[in-house]
């Protein structure tokens, strides 16, 4: 609620938007710029299968949430605090830099819209109307971040079990460039910001350990190396209880 509340706000201030930069990037990055190209290939199947990979940005995240609590909840928190730490700090970027998407101001054609028209219903339209997207957000994409936060705490949570979620990003990333909502820079972006709030949610014991540490001046002891003696490096139990038992005696006695 929050977010959408900030977002609408930052959608209604005056700012100087970017349209030419990130078509800069993608053009030197790649010769051209792959959403056109990508254009040239368009068929009705691409089309509905872009949109709903690119639709599961508003179901995906909440239904992974979901998933966490119920079955992997030490990693639940986690993924919270990285969503959130990934969602604003995009927030404050589209406030700072606020970015135009491929379909703004030049010859990419907005996909989403034509489905609309080819179905006769203003789908997509009204999600967009409703949520109150800002059109200048195309930079960190939020739409390449999500999934991959998803994959990333899937695979910490399931290990090998997870690679099939690979399939999720790898799908909305294209869908993103193929639909003509983002530049790959836009995708790069998004990716970038996901990894960097993964990384602080998963270490945030060792970032603020080391921080109190260094706030209040504690030292650090290097304490000796303590030898365990042989007869404790036994796997058996009870041997190694009586041998401490009989070197506390003698310690007594002398």
């Amino acid at each position: 609620m929050s977010y959408e509340a900030l977002n609408r706000l930052i959608d209604a201030m005056p700012r100087s938007i970017h349209v030419q930069e990130p078509l800069t990037v993608d053009s030197w990055m790649f010769g051209s710029v792959p959403t056109f190209v990508l254009q040239e290939f368009r068929t009705p199947i691409l089309d509905c299968v872009g949109a709903v990979f690119y639709s599961m940005h508003f179901i995906a995240p909440t239904v992974f949430a979901f998933l966490l609590w119920r079955y992997q909840p030490e990693h639940y928190q986690r993924y919270t605090l990285a969503f959130a730490i990934c969602t604003y700090s995009a927030l404050l970027t589209f406030l700072v830099y606020p970015v135009a998407p491929p379909w703004y101001g030049v010859k990419a054609t907005r996909v989403l819209f034509q489905i609309d028209n080819s179905l006769g219903v203003p789908v997509f339209k009204t999600i967009y109307d409703h949520i109150g997207v800002n059109p200048f957000a195309a930079f960190p994409s939020l739409h390449s971040a999500f999934p991959w936060l998803i994959a990333v705490f899937a695979l910490k949570s399931w290990r090998k079990k997870a690679l099939p979620v690979l399939i999720l990003p790898t799908m909305i990333w294209f869908s993103a460039i193929y639909l003509g909502e983002h530049y790959v820079i836009d995708v790069m972006g998004g990716i970038i910001y996901a990894t960097f709030a993964s990384l602080l949610a998963l270490n945030k014991e060792k970032i603020f350990k080391a921080k109190f540490i260094a706030s209040h001046n504690i030292p650090l002891l290097n304490y000796p190396e303590v030898r365990v003696p042989a007869y404790l490096r036994t796997e058996q139990p009870c041997l190694a209880i009586g041998q401490v038992y009989v070197e506390l005696k003698r310690f007594m006695l002398l």
